[in-house]
C-alpha cells in the first residue's frame, strides 16, 4: 500500500473516476442506497465544495496501482476555525489490511499540525464504521438521516393537496421562482434567507452560526454552477410589507440527471406559522418535476431533531433510506 498526498486542483478525471468507484463501493457495502457517484461529479465536488474552494487535503491510497482508499480532510475558514471534517473511505476488498487507520493517522497529523481543536466525522448506521470511529477515540454526537422521494411512484394529486392546504395559511405571501445565480438586485435579500438557517437545529451546539454576505453567496452559487448542480429556488414574500420570508432550494445533478439533493429550506422567524415551508417545497416538486422530466429521485438531509421539516418531507412522500451517525473528538 501506498499513500500519497494529491492537491484536488492537480487532480485527473481518472483519479476521480477510480475514486468515485471507491465512494461508491464503500457505500454499498456499508448499506445505504445512495446515487452512484461518478468522476466528474466527485472531481469536481473536491475542487469546489460548497464556496468555490477545494477541499484542503485529500490521501489517495493505491494497492499498485490500484486506487483502493481516500480521505480529507476540511478546515472551514470562514467560520467555526477551531473544526476539521475528516473522512476517510476503503474499498471493501482491502478492509483489514491497515488501510483505513493508517489514513486516519496521516489525516489527524495534519489536523493537528493546522492546530484545530474539534475533530468530526461520521458513519453509516448499521456499518463497521461506527465501531470503528468508536475505537479511535470519537464519541457520538446527533444523527443525520436521509430520506427520498421516489418522485414517479409519488402520485402528483399528493402535492397539489398539500400546496391548496398550505395556500389556505399562506394567503398573505406570494411565491417566486429562481434557477441559478441570483440576480443583484436580489443579492441582500437572498444573504438574509440563507442567514435565517442559522437557527435550524444543529448537530454541535459549539458551532458558531454561518455569516453570510454577498461574497459567501457568489462563492456558494458559483461552486454549485461549476459542480453541474442547477440550483433551483422557490421564495416566499410578503404581499404586504414585500418582506422575503423564505426559501427552499434543490440542486439538480447535471452530471447524474435522474437524481436531485434538497438544499436548505427555511423560512425567516418573523413569517414562521403559515406553512410557507409546506407551501414551497410541495410547488418546488411540481415545478421540478414539470420542468426536468428526467428526474427520478430527490434526496433530503436532516438533523434528526428537526422534527418539524422531518413531518413536512413525509408529507410529501419522503422515506428514510439512511441514518448517518455523527462524531467528535476534542484534540
Amino acid at each position: 500500500m501506498h499513500i500519497e498526498r494529491v492537491d484536488p486542483l492537480d487532480l485527473d478525471l481518472d483519479t476521480a473516476d477510480a475514486l468515485a468507484e471507491v465512494f461508491t463501493a464503500s457505500e454499498r457495502a456499508d448499506g445505504p442506497d445512495l446515487p452512484v457517484r461518478t468522476g466528474p461529479d466527485l472531481l469536481t465536488a473536491l475542487q469546489l465544495g460548497s464556496d468555490s474552494r477545494p477541499v484542503t487535503a485529500l490521501w489517495v491510497a493505491r494497492d499498485g496501482d490500484r486506487v483502493v482508499a481516500q480521505a480529507t480532510a476540511d478546515l472551514p475558514w470562514r467560520d467555526n476555525t477551531d473544526r476539521a471534517d475528516v473522512h476517510v473511505r476503503v474499498h471493501p476488498d482491502v478492509r483489514g489490511r491497515g488501510v483505513g487507520g493508517d489514513l486516519w493517522r496521516t489525516a489527524l497529523s495534519f489536523v493537528d499540525g493546522a492546530g484545530r481543536s474539534r475533530l468530526h466525522s461520521g458513519a453509516w448506521v448499521g456499518s463497521p464504521g461506527v465501531a470503528v470511529l468508536e475505537r479511535w477515540g470519537l464519541t457520538r454526537t446527533s444523527r443525520g438521516v436521509i430520506r427520498r422521494l421516489d418522485v414517479h411512484a409519488t402520485p402528483r394529486s399528493t402535492w397539489d393537496r398539500l400546496y391548496v392546504e398550505a395556500l389556505g395559511h399562506a394567503g398573505d405571501y406570494e411565491l417566486l421562482r429562481q434557477v441559478g445565480r441570483t440576480p443583484a438586485d436580489r443579492v441582500e435579500a437572498m444573504v438574509e434567507l440563507h442567514a435565517s438557517m442559522n437557527d435550524a437545529p444543529r448537530s454541535d451546539a459549539d458551532d458558531e452560526p454561518d455569516r453570510w454576505d454577498a461574497q459567501r453567496l457568489g462563492d456558494y452559487e458559483g461552486a454549485m454552477a461549476g459542480r453541474r448542480q442547477t440550483l433551483y429556488r422557490v421564495m416566499a414574500r410578503h404581499r404586504g410589507t414585500g418582506e422575503w420570508a423564505g426559501q427552499s432550494m434543490l440542486a439538480f445533478n447535471e452530471f447524474s440527471p435522474s437524481s436531485a439533493f434538497q438544499e436548505d429550506t427555511t423560512v425567516v422567524r418573523a413569517h414562521r406559522g403559515h406553512r410557507l415551508g409546506l407551501l414551497m417545497k410541495a410547488t418546488m416538486l411540481a415545478w421540478i418535476t414539470e420542468e426536468r422530466p428526467e428526474l427520478a429521485t430527490v434526496d433530503t438531509w436532516n438533523d434528526a431533531t428537526n422534527h418539524h421539516m422531518i413531518a413536512i418531507n413525509e408529507r410529501l412522500g419522503s422515506t428514510v433510506v439512511a441514518t448517518r451517525q455523527g462524531f467528535r473528538a476534542d484534540r
